[in-house]
């Protein structure tokens, strides 16, 4: 059996679980299928932190924080970095959290097994 994400993070701070109709509309507004296995962390929760510190290990889709969302995060990664950083692509990418460390983190929506991690200040 499976483990869920409140077995593996039995301390961790979880939102409702979003549904088909959320995630639909995210795809739409960003124009891109999200992949399943992140489709599924959705179902499960509408974002996720750690029990201490300021991690936030999955966004909200929508719902802005002082952290933000999947939503204004990987629009700022496309946007704004590209802006500031043409030679970087981050378009195939949807960022969906964020460590303690500051690191974002990205997974490739038409090749889902490839994610990155990248930092803000190592792209200036």
């Amino acid at each position: 059996m499976e483990a869920s994400l409140r077995d593996l993070f039995p301390n961790g701070r979880f939102a409702p679980p979003a549904t088909e109709a959320q995630i639909a509309a995210v795809e739409a507004e960003l124009g891109v299928r999200l992949p399943d296995q992140l489709r599924r962390l959705y179902l499960e929760c509408d974002g996720f932190r750690e029990d201490c510190g300021n991690a936030k290990y999955l966004l909200s889709l929508t719902d802005e924080d002082t952290i933000g969302s999947l939503v204004s995060a990987t629009r700022f990664w496309w946007n704004d970095r590209r802006e500031q950083h043409p030679e970087l692509d981050f378009r195939p990418y949807v960022f969906f959290g964020y460590s303690g460390g500051d690191y974002v983190w990205g997974i490739n929506w038409q090749r889902p097994g490839e994610i990155i991690a990248c930092h803000p200040m190592e792209t200036e």
